[in-house]
């Protein structure tokens, strides 16, 4: 009886579940020392030979084009970059912790690269506090926010029917090639795509393509990774063809229209005048949008000047036309017609003097 309490006991304690192993976030802090009660660590390139440079692959997302400023030639731009590298003093195993196998730190924790734009123009922006993606085998990650402004030549030339495209060069001046190296990880291909998939604005300009472009520059005897990437971006020309081509097409017929009426020579001057006004408003709406620091002017200006010009010249037409009927005949005009009356009364009956006074009447 009592043997066989015992082995009902004995089977029973095989067969119950052990207890279960209860784990914090914290227990990793505290093995990796980065814990709040302790001082953080120094914050160096996590490298293990110093001379071995450090790989920091970047992948570039756009997300929209906020304005273009013609006459400033800049471009604001709002964008997602995410850094990865690897921290071979940040590592794990998972199994000794539950399994946990990421965190997410502040970015102020670890050392991480950091990046400047060469074409940016004013100061950064913090739109959010990003913060490090860390798994167990070391590898951190990091999306940071950016909107910046860019200095960006903007061709002007075919305006509105212009495509323009600016870069953007990432690059680390605080360290050299020997220390990290920047590298996308993405191709030309992959770029466009997500950039197409997370694009969100559909304003004055469309985004068309990114091209991504990796060189070495050198400065000052060092050599450091540059990432350039070409945004090209079209200009959508609808609203500037109903403002400002339509109303000067428009203007310029009726500009023909009205001399051909059958109105007088004042009322003709007046409305034409009314018309060159109206060109000239359309002209300055035109000139708050282009650079006046252009060499090669635009081909929508010329089309306005050469409007504005032919409108003139109407004026000028209209002008020469109400002198003209108010002057009295040419004397030498008199002359001819006088001769022309004679010899057509030499072949007609009666007498020479006859005639002649009845063109003296006529034309005098």
């Amino acid at each position: 009886m009592w043997e066989a309490f015992l082995a009902i006991l004995t089977l029973s304690l095989a067969t119950g579940a052990a207890p279960e192993q209860l784990c914090k976030y914290d227990d990793v802090l505290q093995y990796l020392n980065i814990s709040s009660e302790k001082a953080p660590p120094l914050r160096t390139i996590p490298k293990e030979n110093w001379k071995e440079p450090l790989k920091v692959e970047i992948q570039f997302i756009l997300i929209s084009i906020l304005s273009v400023t013609e006459k400033l030639q800049t471009v604001t731009v709002y964008f997602l970059v995410t850094m990865k590298w690897k921290n071979v003093f940040v590592t794990w195993n998972p199994q000794d912790f539950c399994n946990i196998s990421n965190l997410v730190l502040p970015v102020d924790t670890f050392w991480f690269p950091y990046i400047i734009i060469y074409e940016q123009v004013d100061e950064e922006k913090s739109l959010s506090r990003p913060f490090l993606s860390i798994t167990h085998n070391g590898i951190i990650s990091t999306t940071q926010q950016h909107q910046v402004t860019i200095t960006c030549s903007l061709e002007m030339r075919q305006f509105p029917f212009d495509t323009q495209m600016c870069n953007m060069s990432i690059s680390s001046f605080m360290y050299s090639e020997t220390d990290i190296i920047l590298r996308s990880s993405q191709t030309t291909e992959e770029a466009n795509k997500q950039s197409q998939l997370y694009h969100l604005t559909n304003g004055e300009w469309k985004f068309t393509n990114i091209n991504i472009i990796q060189y070495t520059e050198s400065l000052e005897e060092e050599e450091f990774a540059v990432i350039t990437y070409e945004i090209s971006m079209k200009r959508r020309p609808i609203l500037y063809v109903l403002n400002l081509i339509f109303p000067t097409c428009a203007l310029y017929l009726l500009d023909m229209a009205i001399m051909f009426s059958a109105s007088s020579y004042g009322d003709k001057i007046s409305f034409q005048l009314s018309l060159i006004i109206g060109e000239s408003v359309l002209a300055l709406i035109l000139k708050d949008i282009l650079p006046t620091s252009s060499d090669d002017p635009p081909i929508i200006v010329m089309f306005f000047i050469g409007v504005f010009v032919l409108m003139i010249m109407g004026v000028l037409e209209t002008c020469l036309l109400m002198q003209l009927k108010k002057k009295p005949l040419n004397p030498l005009l008199k002359a001819m017609k006088l001769l022309r009356c004679r010899k057509q009364s030499r072949t007609t009956s009666g007498s020479l003097l006859s005639k002649q006074g009845w063109c003296l009447v006529t034309y005098i």
